[in-house]
């Protein structure tokens, strides 16, 4: 008869404990969460491009370097530093400070239209 009531108490010495360690168990999980939120920040800054972009970036517009090799009525040719030839097309929309002549180099910001790259600017190169 002893023995219902040994188990009864280890029972509820059990319950106890689980409940009472609970708190504790929440409270690690968000420490731990706290750490890793603080680690990807941090990593975002330390991976340009991957994990944190800017404005330009997420509205599809990036920066094209190259010098130009041929230039046409509505389109530029330019040889980008990896050496591929791209076009660059342009219209009235697009701003450029000053006429342009075979063999400078520019940085355009663009966007992709119609299979290929539409000029929002084309700058000389600093």
């Amino acid at each position: 008869m002893m023995k219902i009531p040994k188990v009864a108490s280890i029972l509820s010495c059990a319950c106890v404990l689980c409940l009472g360690l609970s708190p504790v168990a929440m409270a690690f999980d968000k420490a731990v969460d706290e750490i890793q939120a603080e680690q990807n920040s941090a990593r975002k800054g330390s991976l340009p491009g991957l994990l944190k972009q800017d404005e330009d970036t997420q509205k599809g517009v990036y920066t094209m370097k190259g010098k130009v090799l041929t230039i046409y009525p509505d389109y530029f040719v330019i040889e980008r530093n990896n050496g591929k030839e791209v076009s660059l097309h342009f219209d009235v929309t697009t701003k450029l400070p000053r006429n342009f002549s075979p063999g400078d180099f520019v940085e355009a910001k663009v966007v992709h239209y119609n299979d290929g790259h539409h000029a929002l600017s084309i700058d000389p190169m600093k």
